[in-house]
């Protein structure tokens, strides 16, 4: 009756749990399942079958081919894992495994299945798998597109635990879902019912662990190097039941991870302060108006969520679609640089959780508004997608379009505050759909005076005005003045009287004199984004037409001053003087200058109003101005150039010094391969074993497979390692300012500007490292390679500074050539940063000996095929029997040639001008190039016809144009300043004789008024007796008598003069009078008393003369007073 019981009771259970697993296999919450495409694991305990995969999986930054499928809840990776019970994580020994749910299952007794199927075509769950994805870590990913382009689904249903004997009674289900674009990877863990933890050999007891010795299920990732793992909270206990219970991403039974990278991402959120925010995108523009995703912290719609970026305090935006991730805007910085991201939960009153975002400048990332521009009308386009948000709709999305202009009110550099503004002009198009077919604009229509840089700025329309930062996208700037050659003239003449002069300096680079010299010299110089060789930038050098590249010096110099040098598609040297698209000397500096913020060093933007604006204005518009543009920006003719030196290390491995000395150098062990006393500058080489190969598998050679920089005048440390899924990894670590070594993401950004050092890379095979101290590395895997090869080019200044295996740089090969011990680091020298497990003694093998006989069978004719004359190549090729290492060498070998012929020096000569009134042809300045001069007809030519470059002098006389017309021109240009003397001179004799004849005029009309007054008798006048002083006069006698008489416009012969009057004693304002003259108010002591003179000639004149001549004076004193 018992047994009959238990038996019931049994198959009751078994349909209940068939119902209810079988119900999963069409529930959302796990992916199909079962059907005819799956494939199954055998019915036997602890197996493993091997798939291989139709595409890489990466998991632990590791690509994968294949996978173990193992009936005990695991999927492993590099070795089929057959443990029945579950070690505790971290595990070694090659044990990298994903372990939704690792105990001990049983599917012997024809109980449970294990489906498995790899999905390579299946669009439907392919968008099921991306918007999962999305949804949970799109924050993270921000706009780095992810698709979904493989599945791996591994499902376990109804599977028991293991018995000793019997059948058991408990069972699970649960799923994996492996999801790759073949870059980002990640994993689902979905759980229906579970009932067991354990099995009896693990000492459970009816499928759960008892006792300390009981082992219950694990879940999680473990890598399998000891170090690296993330295992999943309640593992190892009973407590894992309830998985299926609860969630990291808010759905309950569901668990979701990225996991291509060395450390497990956990979707969902946290409430650990100390865990970095993810802020995505990573790289954004100065200019500010990317939407930032933010996730990390758990979220709740009813928090007052705010992020803090560099310092402003910037609302966020909560979605309940993307529960995990915030949004906020980025702000306008106009500085370049790591920027602090912080979050707050409270309202702002604390800002616990911090990451980081990097500003670039506008020239180092596309613009997403572009242009065309015909006079002054702009043709613009933008783009439709992914704005304001991955999840926008472009067809439900509105914007404005402005235009902003950028100012700084004086050259002074460094000033702060309002001297620098970057502000809306106006608003030219207002709520027009974002799928709008571009824009036309008339700058003409605009009234635009006193500004000369343009940017155009779409924003985010809202009806409700509003000061809060909205998305928005920029174009790069341009030139809004009028475009006419007249108003261009106008504005450069203006702009000249003011303008600074950059006076060229030591510390700015002089221009590499070819071509093929700047294209490979990284030491001082960038090529121009906007013009340069290779470019796929529609409009490449499209304001520069005669030019093919041009480059930029990438360092300020100490007053901020920068250089640019263009270059034409014979490979010459483009002369301002010669040629509007050539380049010249910079006020302002293109990358600016830290710590920015300050007039003169804004990136970009200082320079493009202080240098560009001049140049187009001056150079590109105007006809005739572009020698005023010169007189301020002189244009660099490269006669101080000096090309740097290259050396170089590839192969297996072979060493090229800095002065040409060639050997190979068969060890193993990390060495200074450069170091500088000058700049404290060192470069640490790694060298460890190629692979063996099949074709010789005793044959082992060693490469370059890591190298690290330390540069004393920077406190980043840089260092490059190969890696298997991105080729090479170049890491940063910053003392003093990381705890850890940061891995530099190119593909979100394929530049970056550390402390002291810039980086750059723009496909995984070649990464570009340039210090400021003019040392650049340049780092190369070839194809099918495991080899690094470095090239390094070290300025003139380095000569006589250099030690290491790179050689001594100072003309003399035979010193280069040293032992290994010479060179090698000890450990407490080494500057690497070593991974999980590894230490300086990992690397480190006193004990090796290199094998340095080459085998011998390989065909000659193929040797002779591969490696084209190159017996570095041939070398390789024997020693390690595989052809991908011989061309790689011999590719190696060729790119330190060709940059060692490409930065040979050449001579020149300075630039020549044409004569006045000539012509010249020729505008090359190089030794052996020849230039000629031609006059206009009825001139002649003096001086040399052509002249040619040799040896930095030019050959012949200095050249000049005479003719009638240069006779003339000269003669005028002589005379003319005389004739305007000569006029000017005569001018002022008129003026005096005017003068002159005026005041005699005016005497002898006044000596005749007096003569014909008919009481007055002419001749010889009688004194009139008067007993006192007429009464009416104005001037009392005693200020009369202290008068002192001036001649104003006397005659030449005045009819009486002042002897006559003291001869006869005459009053003397009486006598003045009759003599033409007016009273002064001087005075004069010696005078004698007129009064008493006067009364001694009173028979003189008549009373009725006397009163008359009285009453004239009168008058005139009048006049006077």
């Amino acid at each position: 009756m018992d047994y009959q019981r238990i038996m019931y009771s049994v198959i009751i259970n078994t349909v209940l749990v068939f119902i209810a697993t079988s119900s999963l296999a069409t529930d959302d919450l796990f992916y199909p399942y079962g059907n005819s495409t799956d494939q199954q694991l055998p019915r036997d305990d602890d197996i493993g079958i091997e798939v291989e995969l139709a595409r890489v999986f990466p998991y632990f930054d590791s690509n994968h081919r294949s996978l173990f499928v193992n009936d005990n809840g695991i999927l492993s990776f590099l070795k089929l894992v057959k443990l029945y019970e579950a070690d505790s994580f971290p595990l070694d020994d090659n044990r990298r495994l994903i372990a939704p749910y690792w105990a001990d299952v049983d599917i012997r007794l024809n109980e449970g299945h294990v489906y498995y199927r790899e999905v390579t075509n299946d669009q439907e769950l392919f968008d099921r798998a991306t918007s999962e994805v999305l949804r949970l870590f799109g924050g993270e990913l921000g706009l780095k597109r992810f698709t979904t382009k493989w599945l791996f689904i591994a499902t376990w249903e109804k599977v028991p635990f293991y018995v000793v004997s019997g059948q058991a009674n408990r069972y699970n289900t649960f799923q994996t879902v492996l999801i790759t674009d073949g870059v980002l990877s990640f994993v689902i863990f979905n759980y229906g019912v579970l009932e067991w933890t354990t099995g009896w050999s693990s000492f459970g007891s009816n499928g759960l662990a008892q006792g300390n010795e009981s082992v219950a299920a694990q879940v999680g990732f473990n890598a399998g190097n000891g170090v690296n793992f993330y295992s999943v909270e309640g593992s190892r206990t009973n407590d894992i039941l309830k998985i299926n219970e609860t969630s990291n991403i808010d759905r309950e039974g569901r668990w979701m991870f990225r996991v291509d990278l060395t450390d497990i991402k956990p979707g969902g959120c946290y409430d650990n302060v100390n865990d970095e925010l993810s802020v995505s995108p990573k790289v954004v523009s100065m200019l500010g108006g990317d939407v930032l995703y933010v996730s990390g912290p758990c979220y709740d719609e009813a928090q007052d969520i705010n992020c803090m970026i560099d310092g402003v305090m910037i609302p966020t935006s909560f979605n309940i679609d993307t529960p995990f991730t915030v949004t906020c805007i980025m702000p306008t910085t106009l500085k370049v640089g790591d920027m602090a991201v912080s979050l707050s939960v409270d309202g702002g009153n604390t800002y616990l959780y911090t990451g980081s975002v990097t500003s670039v400048s506008i020239d180092q990332i596309p613009p997403p508004i572009t242009f065309t521009s015909s006079g002054d009308m702009l043709d613009i386009s933008w783009p439709k997608e992914d704005f304001p948000n991955i999840n926008s709709v472009p067809a439900d999305i509105r914007v404005d379009l402005s235009l902003v202009t950028y100012q700084e009110r004086n050259s002074l550099r460094r000033n702060t505050g309002d001297d620098i503004t970057l502000a809306k002009l106006v608003t030219v198009a207002i709520n027009i759909p974002l799928t709008q077919d571009g824009y036309q604009l008339d700058l003409t229509s605009l009234s635009l005076t006193d500004f000369d840089v343009g940017l155009l700025l779409i924003e985010e329309y809202s009806d409700v005005p509003s000061a809060e930062l909205k998305p928005s996208m920029w174009s790069l700037p341009f030139n809004i003045n009028p475009s006419s050659s007249e108003s261009a003239t106008s504005w450069c003449r203006e702009w000249a009287m003011t303008a600074d002069v950059v006076e060229p300096s030591n510390d700015i680079p002089p221009c590499p004199c070819t071509l093929t010299q700047a294209l490979a010299d990284t030491t001082w110089y960038d090529a121009d984004p906007f013009c340069k060789v290779g470019s796929t930038l529609e409009g490449n050098c499209a304001t520069r037409p005669d030019a093919a590249h041009c480059v930029r010096a990438r360092i300020p110099s100490a007053n901020g001053f920068g250089n640019r040098c263009c270059y034409n598609t014979d490979g010459y040297l483009l002369h301002l003087e010669d040629f509007s698209s050539g380049g010249s000397h910079q006020l302002r500096h293109h990358a600016g200058a830290s710590p920015y913020q300050q007039a003169g060093d804004i990136p970009f933007l200082s320079n493009f109003l202080w240098d560009t604006i001049p140049w187009s204005q001056c150079c590109v518009r105007s006809d005739s101005e572009c020698d005023r543009y010169l007189d301020k920006r002189p244009s660099d003719q490269c006669l101080t150039y000096n090309t740097p030196e290259p050396a170089s290390i590839f192969g297996e491995p072979h060493i090229i010094s800095f002065d040409d000395a060639r050997f190979p150098f068969n060890e193993l062990g990390e060495f200074t391969l450069l170091r500088t006393d000058v700049s404290e500058f060192e470069i640490q080489g790694r060298l460890q074993p190629f692979n063996t190969t099949s074709t010789e598998p005793g044959t082992v050679g060693t490469s370059l497979t890591a190298f690290v920089i330390r540069y004393a005048a920077s406190t980043t440390y840089v260092q490059v390692v190969l890696s298997e899924r991105r080729t090479m990894d170049l890491m940063v670590w910053e003392e003093g300012q990381m705890e850890e070594w940061r891995l530099i993401d190119f593909s979100v950004g394929s530049w970056w500007r550390l402390n002291g050092v810039t980086v750059s890379s723009t496909t995984p095979s070649k990464i570009l490292i340039q210090y400021d101290n003019g040392i650049s590395a340049e780092v190369t895997v070839h194809t099918n390679t495991t080899a690094m090869a470095l090239l390094v080019l070290a300025p003139a200044n380095f000569k006589y500074d250099t030690t290491g295996l790179l050689g001594s740089w100072n003309d003399n090969p035979d010193d280069d050539n040293k032992t290994a011990a010479e060179f090698l680091i000890a450990a407490s020298e080494s500057y690497f940063h070593y991974e999980a497990l590894s230490n300086y003694t990992t690397y480190n093998q006193p004990g090796f000996v290199p094998i340095s006989t080459i085998p011998s069978t390989i065909p000659e004719d193929k040797i002779t095929e591969l490696c084209m004359g190159s017996t570095a190549c041939a070398y390789d090729y024997q020693k390690t029997g595989d052809p991908n290492v011989g061309k790689g060498t011999r590719e190696a070998e060729e790119d330190y040639d060709n940059t060692d012929n490409d930065t040979t020096d050449v001579i020149v000569c300075s630039r020549l001008n044409a004569p006045a009134d000539g012509t010249k042809t020729g505008t090359m300045y190089l030794s052996g190039k020849s230039v000629s001069f031609t006059c206009p007809e009825g001139h002649t030519l003096e001086g040399s016809a052509t002249r040619t470059c040799i040896n930095g002098t030019w050959s012949g006389n200095d050249t000049s144009c005479q003719g009638p017309e240069a006779e003339s021109v000269t003669r005028s240009e002589f005379i003319f300043p005389l004739i305007i003397v000569a006029l000017a001179l005569f001018g002022i004799i008129f003026l005096i004789l005017l003068i002159m004849y005026c005041r005699v005029r005016k005497a002898r009309k006044h000596k005749e008024d007096i003569e014909m007054d008919p009481t007055h008798e002419r001749g010889p006048s009688t004194v009139i007796p008067v007993s006192e002083y007429d009464s009416e006069a104005p001037t009392p006698p005693e200020v009369a008598r202290n008068s002192m008489v001036v001649p104003i416009c006397s005659t030449s012969n005045p009819e009486y003069s002042l002897e006559d009057n003291k001869k006869k004693g005459i009053d003397n304002d009486y006598m003045s009078v009759r003599n033409g003259a007016r009273p002064s108010k001087g005075i004069d002591d010696e005078e004698p008393d007129l009064k008493k003179e006067s009364a001694k000639h009173l028979d003189s004149d008549s009373e009725d003369e006397i009163t008359a001549i009285k009453r004239h004076y009168q008058a005139e004193r009048e006049l006077i007073e």
